[in-house]
């Protein structure tokens, strides 16, 4: 194996918005993998590639890269052979010249075939090149290009942007110090610990030192195992309370990404602990990413936050995050009394003077087309209560008028609000519940599933009919995890609906949009196709299922679900290996005799088959 080093490149910034960081790590090092492929290492020879992050530093370490590129030919293709040799078969000026334009003698010309045709062919040996020097030349280029939701410049020059101003750039190559041109920087040895505990600069003298030294300097960089020490610190803070945490991966995540080296505080509630349980966690981790603990079920007067404060002083800081904490639970107790005077059914009538999509109609239409939908659709579904769904689908859009909603740190509970509210206001808990499922992908009740189809199916049309369906990576308004969530809804729940049945119906309630229903149904078959290959179906079987059930997902699922069984047997595997090799010995003549033969054939006879 030739001698190797390990590569280590950090780019130190301003703290990073936590949502940014593993994206851009991630293409970072997707990238550099490429370029590394690219440049004689195909099948990745060299070391695995680590990718780590904090809110200040964005770090890749690469390990076992050869020092020099490695040797590599490749062919480049030329003028077509007919005008690449004389009679003679001598090499003629347009040969000669492409072998001069590459950079070869005649002797590496060669004439070969491809797809298109016969052609000259040129075949190139690369140079070996340092890898010192192929680094310096590529991670200038890879910084600038990460991609980020947004971007910003902070210096004289106009087009260096990134997603936070860059402060320093510690890039080695085994010992030596990757020197590159960059604006206003050089890259070093140098990094630097916490933001408070450990301002210094470190001096790495080795790539392997990176992550140690770091945590030395109370930086925990690596994102797996700070994520780690949360959970065992979180877990820990809750048993000393005498509950358990109340698990939230998602708050999780975005903690782990927004501090370097984490420490845990307890803090108390006050008497808050009667609001709503989904209000209470949303305000806390909305404002203060704070988790709560619960004992059998119930919430204690606690919550937990994860703070970026190595040398922690609690009674400072606990203080603070109760007052912070407390006046956002003020803020939507006040909200809560405030709606409940209103109710939900005078929202309901304010719905007439509200905007739901532009040039389609308001919210009162779409809550009325919601009951007509959903009334229709329901009717060949056992158990489905249709009084209880006219109900809840008259209720389900008016807590998008409550003062709670509106704000923005709780506008996520929309339905969930609409539950509560409706619970609190006297409704039957199947009402209650129904509404509080219409987002959901996973809905308990027959009638929940049918108000969360019908609003997203209503979602879906009206997009599309005022022309905003989703292009490319682009899906502004989600219509595809819409789409989706009604594949999952239907399986899930075994319910017989009818794809184009629905649809139709949809248009035809909303008044417009016939000019757009192909495009819609195909956006939904698309959706279905991608939801049963994402089930393990081969997509080949689902191609086949989809185009004599492609209206009906849980027929074409059952159908899937069979062929799964059936191969697993060895006589099914018989018969289609029969019928491959019929259809492959048949097909040209099956061709020839419809092209010779059509008109002279007569039909069969029907009254000489034996009925019996």
């Amino acid at each position: 194996m030739p001698d190797t080093k390990t590569f280590l490149l950090e780019i130190g910034v301003e703290e990073i918005p936590a949502a940014y960081l593993e994206p851009a790590v991630s293409w970072l090092a997707e990238e550099l993998k490429k370029k590394l492929d690219a440049i004689g290492y195909p099948g990745n020879p060299y070391g695995g590639v680590k990718r780590m992050w904090t809110p200040r530093r964005l770090t890749l370490i690469v390990e076992d890269i050869p020092l020099m590129t490695l040797r590599k030919s490749y062919l480049t293709q030329g003028p077509p052979a007919k005008v690449a040799k004389d009679a003679d078969g001598n090499w003629t000026k347009a040969a000669k010249k492409f072998a001069e334009r590459d950079g070869v003698d005649e002797s590496a010309l060669s004439i070969e075939e491809n797809e298109k045709g016969r052609y000259v062919f040129a075949k190139i040996i690369s140079k070996e090149e340092k890898t010192y020097d192929f680094l310096a030349d590529t991670i200038p280029s890879l910084i600038f290009k990460i991609p980020f939701p947004k971007r910003m410049r902070w210096l004289k020059y106009k087009t260096v942007t990134f997603a936070r101003p860059i402060r320093w750039l510690c890039c080695l190559f085994g010992d030596e110090v990757v020197k590159f041109q960059f604006p206003e920087l050089t890259p070093s040895n140098k990094t630097f610990g916490h933001r408070f505990a450990h301002p210094e600069a470190i001096t790495i003298n080795y790539p392997d030192e990176c992550i140690q030294k770091l945590k030395d300097a109370s930086v925990i960089v690596d994102p797996a195992e700070r994520r780690k020490q949360i959970v065992a610190e979180l877990s820990k803070a809750a048993k000393k309370l005498g509950g358990k945490l109340v698990e939230h991966e998602e708050l999780i995540y975005e903690v782990t990404n927004l501090v370097e080296f984490p420490r845990v505080l307890a803090c108390d509630l006050g008497g808050y602990t009667d609001l709503p349980r989904e209000v209470l966690q949303t305000a806390l981790a909305k404002h203060q990413h704070a988790f709560v603990v619960e004992k059998k079920g119930k919430l204690l007067p606690h919550f937990l936050v994860v703070t970026n404060a190595p040398k922690l002083e609690p009674k400072l800081a606990k203080p603070w995050f109760e007052r912070m904490a407390i006046s956002r639970l003020e803020d939507a107790d006040f909200f809560i009394k405030e709606d409940l005077k209103k109710g939900l059914e005078k929202l309901v009538d304010e719905e007439a003077r509200v905007e739901w999509v532009k040039g389609i109609g308001t919210l009162s239409d779409k809550t009325r087309w919601l009951t007509e939908l959903g009334t229709s659709l329901g009717t060949n579904i056992d158990g489905f209560d249709k009084e209880t769904y006219i109900r809840a689908a008259y209720l389900a859009k008016a807590d998008l008028l409550t003062n709670l909603v509106r704000e923005k740190e709780f506008t996520s509970l929309q339905g969930i609000a609409g539950a509560i509210y409706a619970e609190r206001s006297g409704e039957k808990p199947e009402v209650s519940n129904a509404i509080g499922q219409q987002y959901t992908d996973s809905p308990t009740s027959n009638e929940g599933a049918i108000l969360a189809i019908s609003d997203r199916l209503l979602n879906i049309a009206a997009t599309f009919i005022v022309g905003k369906p989703p292009k490319g990576s682009s899906d502004p308004f989600v219509l595809r995890r819409q789409a989706a969530a009604i594949m999952k809804i239907i399986v899930d729940r075994e319910l017989p609906l009818n794809l184009s049945t629905a649809l139709d119906q949809t248009l035809q309630l909303i008044g417009k949009g016939e000019e757009k229903r192909e495009a819609i149904y195909g956006f939904l078959t698309d959706r279905l196709r991608l939801f049963l290959t994402d089930q393990d179906f081969a997509y080949d079987w689902v191609d086949a299922v989809l185009a004599v059930a492609g209206d009906e997902p849980y027929d074409a699922y059952q159908r899937l679900a069979a062929f799964l069984e059936l191969d697993k047997g060895e006589e099914f595997r018989l018969v289609a290996v029969g019928q491959k090799r019929v259809a492959n010995i048949t097909r040209n003549t099956h061709n020839t005799h419809n092209t010779r033969n059509t008109r002279n054939t007569p039909l069969p006879d029907d009254s000489l088959f034996d009925p019996g």
